[in-house]
């Protein structure tokens, strides 16, 4: 975040009331918008007093909220020309503190928005006028068995691709694409998608005709009833083309380029490749010595491809040496191998379930490992009490022997307020707690901060420290592979203005 964005959250934050409820921020519609554009938007939640304001986590974004008291929750939102397409964190704030942040999405595709008909069954669907293609359909499956249908015309042999986005977005709901020909016939299901729940669509047409499109959801986290499910923040975003380069980057595989040839594997020259015939792994050769540490790692849905890999070292009679599948809770394995004795050896890669084709790609790489660390905060917004130090929770977790101690800093942070650290950090890492506090008479704050932690070399160490930004991860029970962002550098602070007392003489007296 930008230095500069902080002045005015901090101002916006002084200048209410020092009596405002925490907001509270569910979800916003719509979910997204195009750049160039002014649209009514609508935030899901709690707002007392209203107006409140609004932070954005980047630039391009001004939110002007309705004066009227009785649209508490509406406004206009402009995006900018030249705003940067992609995700956006959003966070409602007043004097009180702030709120969770919730996604919003930047495009620059023909944005439409689903209409408000009963479009439960598929002889409900509304035609959709497939000139505006590629575009961008924001929706909300408000009710309970909803079914949002979309009618669309596709010549023979064309084809028709598409693509949700409401798992991502952390809209609590689990989607599935139908796809039906103009009499009702269900022709294609699709739910699931290959990196998480949000499911992609291509079907190409038989006949020249009218097919129907329609989107449903089922309860994220899982319900006990099976069923189609509804609510105001169960919002999405359906991708629809005819062309798939004009589906947005992200909802896409990686293009790690095209297969390596040869299957000779060395260290810090990585590998592209793809299974091409089912039950059947690819093999490479390797030679490593005794002592070497290698970092054997293989990318395949972190690429965004189905494949599930397995990975297998081998010693050169083909007795196995180890043998992975998922790691850290990625379907994507990695293997830190300590070669015990000279000699040659190979690698595996296959899929779990032995299947192959095009969509079977990934890409291996055998590397010395890189000490390294990372820090997690326990929260992404703290409200300080005053005359009261802040405790902030903060997981280091280090990776391939890093032995330094860490210096915790907040940029931006106003006068007044001081970050302690502790002195040293625990070899394996874990737990560590930041103290925040603030004087007496410091100034009332509501604003964003980056906590930056860089490593403190000891004497004689020639290498450059590494500095990076603390962060608040979506990772919670309810992961089921990536949302459009998976964390959040920004925290946000909040020391609400000194409550006034009414003096003696300004006490009203009670009656006699």
């Amino acid at each position: 975040m930008k230095a500069g964005f902080l002045i005015p959250a901090l101002l916006a934050a002084i200048a209410l009331p020092a009596t405002a409820a925490v907001p509270t921020l569910d979800s916003v519609y719509p979910p997204g918008g195009k750049k160039g554009s002014e649209i009514d938007f609508t935030l899901n939640g709690k707002f007392d007093p209203w107006p409140c304001s609004l932070w954005f986590s980047r630039e391009g974004l001004t939110f002007t909220p309705d004066p009227d008291p009785k649209k508490v929750g509406s406004g206009k939102l402009t995006i900018a020309p030249d705003a940067t397409p992609g995700p956006v964190l959003i966070r409602a704030h007043n004097a009180g503190g702030a709120t969770a942040p919730v996604f919003f999405m930047i495009s620059d595709k023909n944005e439409i928005l689903e209409e408000e008909k009963d479009n439960s069954t598929v002889a409900g669907a509304v035609p959709l006028d497939r000139s505006a293609l590629p575009l961008v359909l924001n929706g909300t499956l408000s009710a309970r068995g909803e079914l949002d249908s979309k009618r669309i015309l596709l010549e023979k042999g064309e084809t028709l691709f598409a693509a949700v986005e409401a798992y991502g977005l952390r809209s609590l709901v689990d989607p599935a694409l139908h796809l039906h020909d103009a009499a009702g016939n269900r022709l294609l299901l699709e739910h699931d998608g290959p990196e998480n729940l949000d499911p992609l669509l291509t079907f190409t047409a038989p006949e020249k005709g009218d097919y129907i499109l329609s989107l449903a959801g089922f309860s994220h986290p899982p319900a006990a009833s099976v069923a189609y499910t509804g609510s105001k923040s169960a919002n999405y975003r359906l991708h629809l083309a005819l062309k798939r380069d004009q589906l947005p980057k992200h909802l896409g595989p990686a293009d790690p380029g095209p297969d390596t040839t040869g299957d000779i594997l060395a260290p810090g020259r990585p590998v592209v490749a793809t299974l091409k015939t089912a039950a059947t792994p690819n093999r490479y050769k390797i030679t490593a010595k005794k002592g070497d540490k290698l970092l054997v790692k293989v990318e395949g849905r972190a690429l965004g491809y189905p494949i599930d890999p397995v990975l297998r070292i081998l010693k050169a009679d083909d007795s196995e040496i180890r043998k992975e599948d998922d790691t850290n809770k990625s379907a994507d394995p990695e293997y830190l191998w300590t070669v015990a004795e000279d000699g040659e050896y190979s690698i595996r890669v296959s899929d779990r379930f032995s299947r192959a084709g095009d969509t079977m790609r990934y890409r291996l790489s055998v590397t010395p490992p890189v000490a390294d660390f990372t820090v997690t905060l326990d929260k992404s917004l703290y409200l300080m009490e005053r005359g009261k130090p802040l405790e902030i929770k903060a997981t280091v977790t280090r990776f391939h022997g890093h032995k330094d101690d860490l210096v915790f800093t907040m940029p931006g942070l106003p006068a007044g307020f001081t970050l302690t650290g502790p002195e040293t950090i625990p070899e394996k890492g874990g737990e560590v707690i930041l103290k925040l506090e603030a004087k007496a008479d410091a100034p009332p704050v509501g604003l964003a901060l980056r906590i930056l932690a860089k490593e403190k070399k000891a004497e004689g160490d020639p290498g450059k420290p590494v500095e990076k930004a603390a962060v608040f991860s979506f990772k919670d029970d309810n992961y089921r592979g990536p949302y459009v962002l998976d964390e959040i550098e920004e925290i946000w602070l909040t020391l609400p203005p000194v409550k006034e007392e009414k003096k003696a003489d300004e006490k009203e007296e009670k009656p006699k």
